[in-house]
Parts: C-alpha cells; sequence; structure tokens
C-alpha cells in the first residue's frame, strides 16, 4: 500500500492561493473538498472561512491588478469540489452562451 506524502497547513494554505492565483487569469477554478476541509481544519466549512478565502482573493487580485477593481467570485457547491467564478473585467473576452454558438452552426449548415 502506498503512503500518501504527509501535508502541512501550509502546503494547503499553498494550494488554495494557486487556485486563487489561477482565477485571476481564468474565469473559474475548482478546489476539492478534502483540500479545502484540511486547510480550514473543519468539515464542512464555516461562515469565517469563506470570509479567510475573500481576504485571500483581494491579496491575491490586488498583487496580480493592482489597478482594476475586485471582481466579485461566486460559488458553486459541487458534490465533490467547490468551483469559484468570477466576474468578467474589461480584460476579459466577452461571454458566449453555448447555446448562442450552436444556434450559429445550425443556421451555416441550414
Amino acid at each position: 500500500m502506498k503512503k500518501e506524502p504527509c501535508m502541512t497547513p501550509t502546503d494547503y494554505t499553498d494550494e488554495i492561493s494557486t487556485a486563487l492565483n489561477a482565477l485571476t487569469a481564468d474565469m473559474a477554478v475548482s478546489i476539492s473538498w478534502p483540500t479545502l476541509y484540511q486547510w480550514a481544519g473543519s468539515s464542512p466549512l464555516a461562515v469565517e472561512h469563506y470570509a479567510q478565502l475573500l481576504h485571500l482573493w483581494k491579496q491575491v487580485w490586488h498583487g496580480a491588478n493592482q489597478s482594476t477593481p475586485l471582481p466579485t467570485v461566486f460559488l458553486y457547491h459541487g458534490a465533490a469540489k467547490l468551483t469559484l467564478v468570477r466576474e468578467n473585467t474589461l480584460d476579459d473576452p466577452p461571454a458566449v452562451a453555448l447555446h448562442d454558438l450552436a444556434m450559429i452552426s445550425q443556421v451555416l449548415e441550414g
């Protein structure tokens, strides 16, 4: 049986920070619940843990985009992970609905 490497709370904080850093460039990231529970030291997360996530998000965003206002992050609670989706900024390409692209395909084939 393979032994899992022992992770410290700092490792989990680094993993959360890495995900939040990815969120500055990408519109969405997902973090597994086990990672979040290890980071927070509790399962389920308490309200104060979400406040801590917001504090980390503010630090990461302002470190990467000092002149851009902080975008709101929306949470989607999935069975295996928490998905964070940030609102668009002026630097992001516009969102396109999958349905709209599918409709264009039907018109072109039509």
